[in-house]
């Protein structure tokens, strides 16, 4: 693993947002920030579809857009080492290639919470968040740079096993030199404990853990976010159980408006 923030740009509002927050986390963290742009060759369909542009004008335009949003940065942050990629493609492709090649510290991306559509689901960030294998952090285009006091971690009790990534928690809680919280929202006729399992692995932090009482999963996690000022919530992204509830179509919209905090996703070991 290198010591990079990958920043995925598309040089929207929302990113743009996303990469000043990038810029704060990769000083803190004392670390380099890379921009990734990645571009998708417009074409006619036609009988023979044909490129609207020709490669080269894509590639130009594409790479004065990052010197423009690198200059910008580097304006804001000069002391940040800070490079730029444009490659072609789909972005989550480009990003799961150079993962490969040389996983990041952390991917960061900008979500906007604008569209009729939820902010996240079917979203590029939420395709990110699932899929890629390195962690990756969604930042709301109304989220603004500062110290993260409070993780939360929204845990699956009925997922915990060995393959929960628990030295990557700890890791990032330490490195943000923040405290724990792990929530487990169930309803009223299913309350679980935390596993053992879970407060072994998680014991060099201290986490205080929280058992919400809520027939609604995402009301019961925005509601807690709100109350205790957490600065990131972190998930363990599963094709079914908890993260897909919480990150369901219909309802994602209320959990990013409502909670306001930037996204970690951290997958399975």
């Amino acid at each position: 693993m290198n010591n990079t923030l990958l920043m995925a740009t598309d040089f929207s509002p929302a990113s743009q947002n996303a990469a000043v927050y990038a810029l704060h986390l990769a000083k803190l963290l004392n670390v380099k920030l890379e921009l990734v742009h990645a571009y998708i060759i417009p074409f006619a369909y036609t009988d023979s579809p044909v490129p609207l542009l020709n490669l080269e004008e894509i590639q130009k335009i594409s790479e004065n857009s990052i010197n423009a949003e690198l200059t910008r940065l580097q304006g804001i942050a000069p002391d940040i080492e800070i490079s730029s990629k444009v490659l072609p493609g789909e972005i989550v492709d480009c990003l799961s290639d150079l993962i490969d090649e040389n996983p990041p510290l952390l991917i960061v991306m900008g979500t906007s919470g604008n569209s009729e559509e939820s902010m996240l689901w079917g979203s590029m960030a939420v395709k990110s968040l699932r899929n890629l294998k390195a962690p990756v952090l969604a930042v709301p285009s109304d989220v603004t740079w500062k110290p993260v006091g409070k993780i939360c971690f929204a845990a699956d009790y009925s997922q915990v096993s060995e393959h929960t990534p628990s030295a990557e928690i700890i890791n990032w809680t330490k490195k943000l030199g923040a405290t724990l919280d792990v929530i487990h929202v169930d309803k009223p006729e299913q309350v679980l404990e935390a596993p053992a399992q879970l407060t072994n692995m998680l014991s060099s932090v201290q986490p205080t853990y929280h058992t919400i009482i809520d027939e609604n999963i995402e009301t019961g996690v925005a509601s807690f976010l709100q109350e205790h000022e957490i600065g990131w919530l972190l998930v363990i992204p599963k094709k079914y159980g908890f993260f897909e509830n919480l990150f369901h179509k219909s309802r994602t919209k209320l959990l990013t408006h409502v909670s306001n905090a930037p996204v970690l996703a951290l997958h399975q070991e």
